[in-house]
Order: C-alpha cells, then structure tokens, then sequence
C-alpha cells in the first residue's frame, strides 16, 4: 500500500466529481458564502490596512497585480491577494469551524483567488475546496491529542497542506508536481496559539492561502522535496505531533466517507472565538428565561474544556482583540448586552465600567472531557449564575451551539448574517489611495448572494463580483 503522502497524491490526481455527494457542494457552498460574508465585514479592520499598505497594489489589473481584493477596490500579486482575503475573512473571527480550526478561511480564499487567476469555473471550485478539506480531515484525524495544548494554531499549520492539495487539483498538476508542492507547503506551514488575541492570529490564515500558492509556483519551477513529507519520522505531522502519538499505520478513509459531509461545517453565530458559544447560548438563554438583573448576579461559574480556557485566555480584556478570545467578555456581553455581536467588538463597549465590574464574578473552570470528536473541545459546557438571594440558575450540559453542524442555520440564517456582514458598520469597499469609503448596497449584496449560492452553475467565477 502506497504510504499517506502518496495515497493524497493520488486522490487528487484522480479525483472524479461524480462520486462527490450533492450535500458535499451544499456545504462546500455554504462555507464559501459564510466566509466571503465575514471577509468583507472585516474589510475595514486596522490589520487590513496594515497588509493593504505592506503589499501595495494597484487601482487597476496589472501582469504584476492580476487577482482583484473586492473590499479594497484594488488588485494585487496573487500570493498578496490571497493573504488579504484569508486574514480578512479571519480577521472578525467571524468564519466557520470544523476538525478543531477555521477551514473555509484558508480554503475559500486559495482556490477563490487561484479560481480567478484560472478563469475556473464554480464547478471547479467547489471541486478543489472538498478535496482541500478531505485532505486536511485525513490528515487531522490521525492524532488524538489537541494541538492547540502544544501551541501549535490548527488552522494554520493544516490549511497550509490542505489549500495546496486543493490548488494542485485547479493547477492540474502531475503526480510528481504535486508531491513537491506538498513537500515544499510542509516546512511552510506555521502558526502559534500564543498570537491569539492580536493581529496576528488572522494573519496566520491569509500567510497559509499565500504560502500554498507560493508552494504550487515554485514546485511548478522544479524546487525539489521530501516525497513522503507527512508521515516520514521526521517529517510533518509527528513534528506537530503534542505527544508523539501521531498514527502513520491507520489506513488511509479520504473520500471513504466523505468528511466533509460526515464532520460537516460549523457556522458562526458569534464574532468571538468558537471555545465560548456553547455558554453564550447559554447565558442567553438563563437571561431571556429568568429576567436576569446584574445587582442580584453573585457569581457565574462557567465550565468548558481544558484546551477552550487555554484559548480563551484573555480575563480581563480591554481591546476588542482581546475580548474576541475571553470567556468573562462573552458572558457579561450577553447579560449586559443581550447579544454578542459585532456591535459589541468596539472599544467603547469592550471598556465600559460595567463589564469590569461583571469579570469580578465570572469563575473559569476547567474539565478534562474532551470529546473524541473534536478534543479542542469538552464533550458539553456548563454556566451557573447564583443569585444573592441563593437561587442558582443552571444550563445543564450543553451539547452543540447553534450553528453547530449538528444544530445547523438554514439557508435564510444564513444568508441573513451574510447580508448583516457586508452592511455592518465594520464593512466597506475601500480605496486604498484615498481611504474612500462606501458600504455595499443591499441591491448588490443580494446579488453577490445569489452568484454564490449558484456558485456549481457559475461558468467563470471572474464574473462572480460583476453580475
């Protein structure tokens, strides 16, 4: 039996769409229209700038600035217009989760931007995304331990192997191409948990999009490496490995189910890191059932996974950053706020006296229950807020946040934050020139919409922006 690198490489070379299941490009679809949605609600975020400034493109197409960056108005080199768009889609912390990582913001903006540089159709999109996240889930599922314990940030050191899969299908490479390409992402590929909480964690995300295009380009000019990159002894997924006890032997599934309509695609309801909806939903929920006032709050005690509370690190936040990966900002925003949405990730909301006040009686607790499905996370959370008068209010455990594959938007919701995300006040089309900025008009947003939920029938996707 070839060894996994191989077998990878061969199931892009022979992929056939017509084995590929019709829930397989729903979903891939839904993931595409979630993360172009949180792209451009985070148009306008200071780290965007930051990367608009640094790469430096162009109010026109140019041979040096082909791939369009749509909420900038501009156009860029590719490998800078795929960083954009994957750090700007990840920027709100906003996008998809699945396989403990965000998949659609390093797949969507690779085989988007690639797409265009292609004039690929929908079709072919879609295509490249699912073989993108059959690899990143073959490759996820043979360790038991979470990585983000390590410190190693799952979404970067994954999407980085899995988005150059995904672009060796649109690239039609051959077998040996594609194994350098593989090889060459591997010792690309990066990413620490310790950046959570600052610009640099979404930016993870748009290096991954980019250093997989850089892979494909230069294993494209002949730049040689390992050719079983993954499971050699030295190579890259025991390197990653928390504890060494990443399996090499267990037999290679990819397609056999298909992941991505077995582990599915977790949508977003909050704009703050995934570790703290479960108790948002609950907090919420004792709110509207209960008519929970802050004076009678004596405690809060809220219970989540081991690896959860070491991402959800920031006690006492004072940026929006910050808040986006704090537990005790996620509850009292919702009792304070009811809701956790991006009205409440500015400095004045994230400041204000009375959410400090609330921290004082948050209590983070941590359980070591991870669940064999995902051991980023406990099986379920817990949250209790005991009253002065010693009444406590209690969850239960919950299993699965909405938005949860298993508890899943419907197409309404979902285009619902869709629009909410390109007419919030966080979104703009930009011009990177004269720092003009417009919102997208509803008439255009609808539209953009509709392209994307027929992306399958779209016959160029260079005209997805432009219909």
């Amino acid at each position: 039996m070839a060894a996994l690198t191989q077998q990878l490489v061969n199931f892009i070379d022979t992929f056939d769409e017509t084995s590929v299941p019709l829930p397989a490009y729903r979903l891939a679809t839904t993931g595409i229209i979630d993360c172009i949605g949180c792209m451009y609600a985070g148009g306008s975020e200071p780290l965007v700038q930051i990367l608009a400034r640094h790469f430096q493109g162009s109010s026109t197409p140019t041979p040096n600035s082909p791939i369009p960056v749509p909420f900038l108005g501009g156009f860029y080199r590719h490998t800078d217009a795929a960083c954009l768009w994957g750090a700007t889609s990840h920027a709100l912390d906003y996008d998809d989760v699945a396989m403990s990582a965000h998949p659609s913001t390093v797949l969507m903006p690779s085989v988007m931007t690639a797409g265009w540089a292609l004039a690929c159709s929908g079709r072919q999109v879609l295509n490249a995304y699912i073989i993108g996240y059959e690899i990143w889930a073959e490759c996820y599922h043979r360790e038991v331990d979470p990585y983000h314990l390590k410190g190693w940030h799952p979404t970067a050191v994954f999407g980085t192997i899995a988005a150059t899969g995904a672009l060796a299908y649109l690239y039609q490479l051959d077998q040996r191409t594609t194994t350098m390409a593989l090889g060459i992402a591997a010792s690309l590929a990066s990413g620490l948990v310790a950046n959570f909480g600052t610009m640099t964690k979404p930016f993870h995300a748009g290096r991954s999009a980019a250093s997989a295009i850089e892979a494909i380009e230069l294993a494209r000019l002949g730049m040689t490496s390992c050719e079983d990159v993954l499971e050699h002894k030295a190579g890259f997924l025991q390197a990653i490995s928390p504890h060494g006890q990443f399996d090499g032997d267990k037999p290679v599934t990819i397609g056999r189910p298909w992941r991505i309509v077995e582990s599915g695609l977790n949508i977003k309801r909050y704009p703050v890191c995934y570790s703290s909806h479960r108790i948002i939903d609950g907090a919420l929920s004792l709110a509207q059932q209960h008519g929970i006032t802050l004076e009678n709050i004596a405690a809060i005690d809220a219970t989540v996974g081991r690896a959860q509370a070491s991402m959800l690190r920031n006690a006492r936040p004072v940026t929006p950053l910050e808040a986006k990966f704090s537990l005790e900002f996620a509850i009292a925003a919702a009792l304070i706020a009811g809701k956790v949405s991006l009205s409440e990730l500015s400095d004045p909301f994230v400041q204000q006296a009375q959410l400090q006040a609330l921290y004082a009686k948050i209590h983070v607790h941590a359980a070591d229950d991870p669940d064999p499905a995902d051991p980023a996370f406990s099986v379920t959370d817990r949250l209790t807020i005991t009253l002065h008068n010693g009444q406590v209010l209690d969850t239960g455990d919950i299993r699965y946040p909405m938005g949860h594959a298993q508890l899943p938007l419907t197409r309404q919701q979902l285009q619902e934050k869709f629009l909410d995300c390109l007419q919030s006040t966080k979104a703009a089309v930009i011009n990177t020139d004269t720092g003009a900025r417009r919102t997208v008009e509803q008439d255009a947003a609808n539209r953009l919409y509709h392209n994307l939920d027929n992306l399958a029938t779209l016959q160029n996707i260079r005209t997805l922006f432009t219909q």
